[in-house]
């Protein structure tokens, strides 16, 4: 009677953890949409600063390093060299993001089941931040090679 009722609790528990993991892909205001989107958002920021303060855009992550993103976001460097979040590194960007739309400028790579499930978060040139299939993504990648 005790093993089956131990049981039925570990069974519960997985099924609830299951559950929460479902809500929170499909909620994009949980906590782990929350955190992708917001340090892909402090890169593409510290993209347009770089720029803002340089005249040119940054080629490599040491540049982003001379923009407040160290100060944002004390992990923005492992997260790059990982490849948790991938910078594309568009050379061609005008200085209006406006004039950005459909550039990418950073994707979540972080291999978690958010992206196994199919979708992923993109920065784009014009600001936003969008959650979108990986094959769309990977169609704009190859056609915005520079």
């Amino acid at each position: 009677m005790k093993k089956s009722r131990v049981a039925a609790l570990v069974g519960l528990g997985v099924a609830a953890l299951l559950i929460g993991m479902v809500f929170d892909y499909f909620d994009r205001g949980s906590s782990p949409h929350q955190a992708i989107q917001l340090h892909l958002r402090l890169v593409r920021s510290s993209i347009y600063e770089f720029h803002a303060n340089t005249g040119r855009w940054p080629e490599r992550a040491e540049d982003l390093a001379r923009t407040s993103l160290p100060l944002r976001s004390p992990y923005w460097k492992q997260m790059l060299d990982k490849g948790i979040i991938v910078v594309v590194w568009p050379k061609d960007l005008k200085p209006d993001p406006k004039d950005n739309e459909g550039r990418v400028l950073t994707y979540d790579n972080g291999g978690g089941l958010f992206a196994q499930l199919g979708r992923v978060w993109v920065c784009w040139g014009d600001l936003r931040t969008e959650y979108v299939k990986a094959e769309e993504l990977r169609g704009k990648l190859s056609a915005n090679k520079d």
